[in-house]
C-alpha cells in the first residue's frame, strides 16, 4: 500500500453521505484493500480541501438536531 496515490478510483462514486446505502455497502465490500484505503485518502482530502466547518458548540449541535428532528 506504498503507492496508495496510484490506485485509480475515479469510477468509485458512493450516493449516501451518511448512513451507507445497500448498494454502497455492497460497493465497498467488493473494493480491495489498496482501493478502500485510497477512497478514504480521497475523502480526508476532499474534506480538508473543503474549508473550516462554522465553529458551534455541542449544545449547538444538539439544537440543530432537536429542530430537525421536529420538521
Amino acid at each position: 500500500m506504498e503507492h496508495i496515490e496510484t490506485v485509480d478510483i475515479s469510477d468509485i462514486k458512493f450516493t449516501s453521505t451518511v448512513f451507507p446505502t445497500p448498494e454502497d455497502m455492497a460497493l465497498w465490500k467488493s473494493l480491495t484493500p489498496e482501493q478502500k484505503r485510497a477512497v478514504e485518502l480521497r475523502d480526508v482530502k476532499e474534506g480538508q480541501a473543503s474549508g473550516l466547518a462554522t465553529p458551534c458548540t455541542m449544545a449547538d449541535i444538539i439544537a440543530e438536531a432537536k429542530a430537525e428532528m421536529k420538521k
